[in-house]
């Protein structure tokens, strides 16, 4: 607030004071009065005017400023009403029962909108559990007759399985801290799995592994893990190079850090699209390849960043993409 806009709200009355001064002065000198005689009752009035409206500028201010800090310190701006004073004139009073009776109406419409997001929430998750039972069961009728036709089918469902867990982590991923537990593992525990997850895909593109095995342990969620690593495996394999078509898995230390490096030889990512890739739908530029999501890096970031790993992608186009996750070192707390 500053002294013009002060004075902007007192217009009114600046204007009727000036007029009663002004009408003040020509009674008294009709009366018989000397201007020099009614100067010092102007003067009076105006320092009179001026130090009630200082005093009310410094208040105003002062409250205008504190209500800012507040504002600030605050999260969940729309609290702000809990935290102004109690109102000491009618319109401060009116001004803070609306507000409060804004923030009540928007306060239940968000509870509303939250309850239908987590009763749908529930529904999708109930309905992905369903539907993985007749997947499974069609996968393995296709298995025990590997015909021709029967061996696409399989592969189709394994797409379509690939989406539905797709489907199952983006609905937990807002609350992964409901549903994970820390603990203390070998990285390569988590790998093996995610491998024997992609196995049919690798082994029908013949892509070669080169896996470097060590001994270093982590601590995060293993299930979590290993499902970040299956959707990077997963890119791999969907971009892989039509011929000699590699991936390799190491780790290595970097500082206070344990790295997973996943590596492959495939077809790369363009320069422009590689600071966009763990966007949320971001397919790339080069729009060949209908099939792709651009949820998959998306969920790996976001997971990533609830477990707090860091991942990064390098990327040279035409010769391969390596993604880089980074484990925390530290000590585990057991119970005993």
């Amino acid at each position: 607030m500053t002294p013009a806009n002060y004075l902007y709200e007192k217009l009114m009355l600046l204007f009727l004071n000036v007029f009663c001064a002004i009408a003040m002065t020509i009674y008294l000198a009709l009366l018989g009065n000397s201007f020099s005689s009614v100067l010092p009752i102007l003067i009076i009035w105006a320092v009179i005017l001026f130090i009630v409206w200082g005093n009310g500028f410094y208040k105003q201010k002062k409250k205008a400023e504190q209500i800012t800090r507040q504002l600030d310190l605050l999260d969940q701006k729309y609290l702000i009403c809990e935290m102004l004073d109690k109102p000491k004139t009618c319109s401060e009073q009116l001004f803070q029962q609306t507000l409060r009776t804004a923030c009540k109406s928007m306060l239940e419409k968000i509870n509303h909108l939250k309850k239908s997001q987590y009763q749908y929430k529930e529904y999708i998750e109930e309905w992905i559990h369903e539907i993985k039972t007749p997947i499974t069961a069609i996968d393995l009728i296709c298995k025990n007759h590997p015909e021709t036709e029967n061996k696409r089918i399989g592969k189709e469902l394994s797409r379509i399985n690939y989406l539905v867990e797709q489907a199952l982590y983006y609905a937990r991923s807002e609350n992964v801290e409901k549903d994970y537990f820390v603990k203390e593992f070998q990285l390569f525990d988590a790998i093996r799995p995610a491998l024997l997850e992609n196995r049919s895909l690798l082994l029908e593109e013949k892509i070669a592994l080169q896996i470097e095995e060590t001994d270093d342990i982590v601590y995060t969620d293993e299930k979590w893990l290993t499902y970040i690593i299956s959707q990077i495996l997963s890119n791999s394999i969907k971009y892989h190079r039509t011929k000699d078509a590699c991936i390799k898995i190491s780790a290595a230390h970097t500082g206070s850090s344990v790295s997973l490096i996943l590596e492959d030889n495939g077809r790369g990512i363009p320069a422009a699209d590689l600071p966009r890739v763990f966007e949320k739908g971001f397919t790339g530029t080069v729009r060949t390849n209908r099939q792709s999501t651009g949820m998959g890096l998306y969920l790996c970031r976001k997971l990533c960043l609830k477990l707090g790993l860091s991942i990064r992608a390098d990327s040279v186009c035409g010769e391969g993409t390596k993604i880089t996750i980074d484990f925390p070192t530290g000590t585990y707390i057991r119970p005993e």
